[in-house]
């Protein structure tokens, strides 16, 4: 795609809003009407979409993404028809509104959420992604030994993430208090690669339902 003021695009030619999209719909999502059969897994917030790519591409699985910029989604779904990934979907939407409506209840095995921070401003902290009610839809979803993984690059969020986590009854750490040494997931975000590559430290964040 050529790049093109958003300006002189109408309403039926935008390419980004005839994404796959979840706003607007009510009622019960069905992650396997979506993903089909197997090992289910789930990206919130997938932006650049180079970790759900790259994990569609090294693991045997079928994985969902979802984000609220449709920019973002259009370009991801753009790249992964070129990749040929069959075993990946990604949608338009508010996570944290559609993850409260998907059933059954542990049709995930692992769920990712990479660098959610939002602005530092005060009104901004609606856009909180890992909270305790966004966790306790997570949980419900993840199968017995499912993983919740986050990752942050800002300490204090990563503390703050933590204590979430931890606070669960039915989480448990996969390593020490639940600080992860590394991530074994077969594949990184583009924010993950830029911390790495200038030294700034990557705080990963790893649990597993009970």
């Amino acid at each position: 795609m050529t790049d093109r003021d958003s300006s002189t695009y109408t309403h039926d030619d935008n390419p980004y809003l005839q994404v796959s999209s979840f706003q607007g719909t009510t009622g019960p999502v069905f992650p396997r009407e979506i993903l089909g059969d197997g090992n289910l897994e789930l990206e919130i917030g997938f932006g650049r979409g180079q970790f759900i790519r790259e994990r569609a591409t090294n693991a045997d699985v079928r994985i969902l993404g979802i984000e609220t910029k449709r920019k973002l989604v259009y370009l991801c779904d753009q790249k992964a028809k070129q990749q040929q990934l069959d075993n990946l979907v990604v949608m338009h939407g508010d996570a944290r509104e559609v993850i409260a409506r998907m059933t059954p209840d542990g049709v995930f095995q692992s769920v990712f959420i990479h660098f959610p921070d939002p602005w530092w401003k005060a009104r901004h902290q609606k856009r909180k992604v890992v909270t305790d009610s966004v966790t306790e839809d997570i949980v419900r979803l993840l199968a017995p030994g499912g993983h919740y993984f986050v990752q942050t690059d800002v300490d204090f969020r990563a503390d703050e993430y933590l204590k979430i986590l931890q606070a669960h009854p039915n989480l448990i750490p996969v390593e020490g208090d639940g600080m992860a040494s590394e991530n074994t997931f077969l594949a990184r975000s583009s924010r993950e690669r830029r911390a790495m590559d200038l030294g700034m430290p990557v705080y990963r964040i790893l649990f597993q339902k009970k």
